[in-house]
């Protein structure tokens, strides 16, 4: 335990290499530094026990094993709040929480083994603590690999387009609930079910010690805490009167700019990590010998996510499966440290940026290597969304028709969602990804005609569609898929969902403050999400919205079709304030153009 200045204790773990593997007991050492708030160590059932020969931690052993095989020593505690450390848990990545880690880097550093190089890392949560420790610019810090993190809480996870999503923070609020509690039968499963009993107390500390840190944790309730936002600069009474983005690194991204150190940022398309590191890396971090990864995983890297008409997702988890050239993920975020060493950092950008491209034929390279983000490559094509001169059929097409097509599908909730989402794997990693699009009869289908050639699409597509609602608002859910015309398979590729009364639209020209970091490189404007930009729709009246979808890097093959799937409501996974019976209608004609803009390479 080591205790802070306001008298809250922080249990800490110290893990060091095989002394004859480092050159004796004496050796002066680099150092890991890692902050969880999901254990920094777990107590197996009693039959397992046996096999607690090296600290469990089931989500960073892989990393954990390969740091001290490097000569790395490890300090890794339990958050302020969890674990076994003492105190409150107020709010995600609370104050007290970064300044505990400016703490324990100072002590760290004066340690007797240590040789004055930290490296910070974690995993989701953990990253978030790492970049927010970043921004303290700590003189012993030399480098941050923050994997699979999340850059805008609101943005990218608690409200993408400013819908909340309570599916992941309903989960999320009762998997933390039965961890800081200790009763783990009571967390979402695989962990809820699984062959853990808890986490380990500190060596030498009594059980009653750990029992008492307990009973102090209070954790913030982040269902009620959602359920109080609507616009991104709320202060909701959950949160303590702190807003989401006051938990969210790119709050703090011009002291991490600052800190001039080189990070390894990894992603995942099929996670909202990937819009994160590209908006992270873009705004904050690049330069200074960083590297940006983005491959075809889930959260946490747990699967590889086989998106494309033979989909089929499969356990990764980094060290069994994935391979980056000959070099897997693991291996890839040590060598990084090793090659800091006590060198100062390259400002070579230089093959900065590695991705992956999903469902590619073999004339297109899975991996791609290039030097800044979006790639040079690409171009920016149109498709409209055009009806028949009866205005019964519509399609997607590369020019504009003089036809008029009015779209009509209602936002009827309770409709069931089948098979597991990007949202669901995030919590329930135990459950492969399969997105079952063609049992979901309530969306609107609009296809493209049948491609005479391979398309990619590498980054953010983007809507700007005219809308009317029977109402003052509306919430629009669109997906991007690929339809195969010849076998009648759906396959999914990305989404993009949107609340109109969020509609307010500025040039990238105007974007300051904080706000700019979580802009997307490839996207001509943004929107605030603020209160003050807010306005209610007029019912009946056509509007123009414009919003995002998740990037993504994916090849339609030849002969294949693109597919926008329309709906105005998923209350399985987003928290809709929808009046009943409300109908949407999405516009299209020569005074109001609907279409997508797809950020694209065409192969031939």
């Amino acid at each position: 335990m080591i205790t802070m200045k306001d008298g809250v204790d922080i249990c800490v773990d110290v893990i060091r290499p095989a002394a004859d593997l480092v050159g004796g007991e004496n050796a002066k050492l680099p150092c890991i530094f890692h902050q969880t708030r999901y254990y920094r160590q777990w107590r197996l059932r009693k039959p397992l026990r046996a096999l607690e020969s090296y600290p469990m931690d089931p989500i960073n052993l892989t990393f954990k094993k390969a740091f001290t095989s490097a000569g790395f020593a490890i300090v890794s505690i339990d958050v302020r709040g969890t674990g076994a450390s003492f105190g409150e848990w107020p709010s995600p990545c609370q104050l007290k929480e970064r300044e505990d880690s400016v703490e324990i880097l100072d002590w760290v550093a004066e340690q007797v083994w240590c040789d004055g190089n930290i490296y910070l890392y974690g995993i989701s949560y953990d990253a978030m603590a790492a970049l927010f420790t970043c921004s303290y610019k700590h003189a012993n810090v030399k480098a941050c690999a923050p994997l699979f993190t999340y850059w805008d809480v609101f943005g990218d996870l608690g409200a993408p387009g400013g819908v909340m999503l309570h599916y992941f923070f309903d989960n999320w609020n009762k998997l933390v609930h039965a961890l800081d509690s200790s009763k783990l039968i009571e967390a979402p499963h695989p962990i809820g079910s699984s062959f853990v009993a808890g986490f380990k107390g500190v060596k030498g500390v009594s059980k009653g010690l750990v029992k008492d840190a307990i009973s102090t944790h209070k954790t913030v309730d982040l269902s009620k805490c959602l359920r109080q936002v609507i616009n991104r600069d709320d202060r909701p009474e959950a949160l303590a009167g702190v807003t989401i983005d006051e938990c969210s690194p790119f709050s703090r991204y011009k002291e991490i700019k600052e800190s001039k150190i080189p990070f390894y940022v990894v992603g995942g398309w099929l996670d909202g990590s990937a819009r994160s590191s590209i908006n992270m890396f873009t705004h904050a971090v690049k330069g200074n010998g960083s590297r940006l990864l983005i491959g075809p995983w889930t959260h946490g890297g747990v699967q590889h996510a086989g998106l494309g008409p033979k989909q089929n997702s499969e356990y990764s988890s980094f060290h069994k499966v994935m391979k980056i050239g000959r070099s897997k993920l693991v291996a890839e975020v040590v060598k990084f440290f090793l090659s800091l060493g006590n060198d100062p950092p390259s400002s070579s950008e230089d093959a900065a940026i590695t991705y992956f491209t999903m469902n590619a034929p073999e004339m297109i390279p899975n991996w791609r290597h290039i030097h800044s983000w979006p790639p040079d490559y690409l171009q920016d094509s149109v498709l409209y969304i055009n009806a028949d001169q009866s205005g019964l059929r519509h399609s997607l097409d590369g020019d504009s028709a003089d036809t008029r097509a009015a779209i009509e599908f209602e936002a009827v909730k309770g409709r069931p969602r089948k098979g597991n989402s990007r949202f669901h794997t995030m919590i329930f990693v135990g459950d492969l990804l399969k997105y079952k699009l063609k049992k979901h009869k309530d969306h609107v289908l609009v296809d493209s005609k049948p491609l005479d050639c391979h398309l990619e699409i590498t980054g953010t597509p983007y809507l700007d569609i005219w809308i009317s609602s029977s109402d003052a608002d509306a919430d629009i859910i669109v997906y991007l898929e690929n339809f195969d015309p010849m076998t009648g398979s759906v396959n999914y590729v990305t989404e993009g969902v949107f609340r109109a009364r969020h509609r307010k639209a500025y040039d990238t020209s105007d974007c300051s403050g904080h706000y700019k970091a979580s802009q997307s490189p490839d996207v001509p404007f943004w929107h605030t999400f603020d209160e003050k930009d807010a306005e209610p729709l007029t019912p009946k009246k056509p509007t123009r919205i414009m919003f995002e979808m998740m990037p993504t890097s994916y090849c339609f093959q030849k002969g294949s079709c693109l597919r926008l799937a329309l709906s105005g409501c998923d209350d399985a996974h987003y928290l809709h304030k929808a009046e009943d019976n409300r109908v949407i209608t999405l516009v299209s004609s020569p005074e109001h153009k609907s279409c997508i803009h797809l950020p694209n390479k065409v192969y031939r």
